[in-house]
């Protein structure tokens, strides 16, 4: 009859020193000396598939949209497994990186368009995404001395004075992911990188294949003036593409006060303005400014083709000068996302600002 009290009390002294070592892991941190994205699901406990929720494949296929250029729509889910990755990288450690040591909850999820498949690690709300892979986003040391040869040679600038201030891996299209209306583009996948390079006076976009031996600029992004720190929006900071009917959408948000204002042009004309007060939580105000002749319609979507709106995708132009609590403008049509500060507006990219003062005559 003792045999039970004894197994029960070894069984809560074992639970006690592994609270201790729990304890001890979670405020351990370590530096990754090499790329994780070698661990097996052999080193991560795997749970039975289990349903993904919406709101985690939602993040998950925009994550994927915004990285490869593709509609949210045509992202599709093959599987998701629930998984308990080692740290708090999810396993995918970048080179020197630091990772707390402790276990996270999360998915492993595989995604296609049809021609290719991507597999992402989430937390359980994917609130941190990342796709395995993705440190391959360091550009190779002949690729950036060869992109420097390009933009020296193009823009007439010593190539001494060029830095890569930001790069990601992108899957481009037989176009190199740049839009041009009316231009139809190979359905091919070319690996390669979009990368953002400062200059003493002003910057570039361009976009590059693995071996640096396909490079071409993205002028529509180019040229914002060294007032402007372009940057590429993170994942964590992507808003969902309004719905079909909206041609174009601008929402101003942050500020003091917390506000958020969105104006909302329809394919029917309708031009409204939902406001939103950030103190008092308040349900959202709705207002009819006005309402175009399809004529109207027509002329400002040709424009936002005209100049080339998607070719902005995914950026954000920050000044060096505001402050914390600064409004950010977020701009979105033709299924493309860009973010701004107004401080500088005459240093953007002239596309930008050519479609900003046409939406401000509307």
């Amino acid at each position: 009859m003792k045999k039970p009290q004894k197994v029960l009390t070894i069984a809560l002294m074992s639970m006690m020193m592994f609270g201790g070592v729990s304890q001890t892991l979670s405020q351990t941190v370590a530096i990754a000396a090499t790329p994780s994205d070698g661990v097996t699901m052999a080193q991560a406990r795997r749970s039975p598939s289990s349903s993904l929720p919406r709101q985690v494949a939602r993040r998950i296929q925009r994550d994927a949209s915004r990285r490869f250029d593709l509609h949210p729509r045509d992202v599709q889910i093959l599987s998701a497994t629930r998984e308990t990755w080692p740290d708090a990288c999810l396993g995918l450690a970048a080179p020197n990186e630091r990772c707390m040591m402790a276990l996270v909850e999360g998915w492993r999820v595989t995604l296609t368009d049809g021609q290719q498949t991507w597999v992402y690690r989430t937390d359980l709300q994917a609130r941190q995404i990342k796709m395995e892979g993705e440190n391959s986003a360091e550009l190779p040391p002949q690729v950036v001395d060869r992109l420097f040869t390009t933009i020296a040679q193009q823009a007439n600038v010593p190539a001494n004075t060029l830095r890569v201030i930001e790069s990601e891996p992108k899957t481009f299209d037989g176009c190199m992911g740049i839009f041009n209306p009316g231009q139809a583009c190979t359905r091919i996948a070319i690996s390669g990188y979009r990368v953002i390079v400062m200059g003493d006076r002003q910057s570039w976009v361009y976009h590059v294949d693995q071996e640096g031996s396909r490079i071409v600029q993205n002028i529509t992004a180019s040229g914002s003036g060294v007032s402007i720190t372009p940057s590429f929006i993170p994942a964590e900071g992507q808003l969902p593409l309004p719905s079909t009917d909206v041609v174009f959408k601008m929402m101003v948000s942050g500020g003091l006060r917390g506000d958020t204002t969105e104006t909302f042009l329809t394919q029917d004309g309708v031009l409204s303005r939902t406001t939103t007060n950030g103190i008092n939580s308040s349900v959202p105000r709705t207002t009819v400014i006005k309402r175009l002749t399809p004529q109207q319609v027509q002329q400002f979507q040709q424009l936002l083709s005209q100049q080339k709106v998607p070719n902005l995708n995914g950026m954000r132009y920050l000044t060096s000068a505001a402050l914390a609590d600064y409004p950010t403008t977020t701009i979105q049509a033709m299924n493309s996302t860009v973010s701004y500060i107004d401080l500088e507006e005459s240093s953007l990219p002239q596309a930008l600002q050519t479609v900003i003062q046409a939406w401000e005559r509307l």
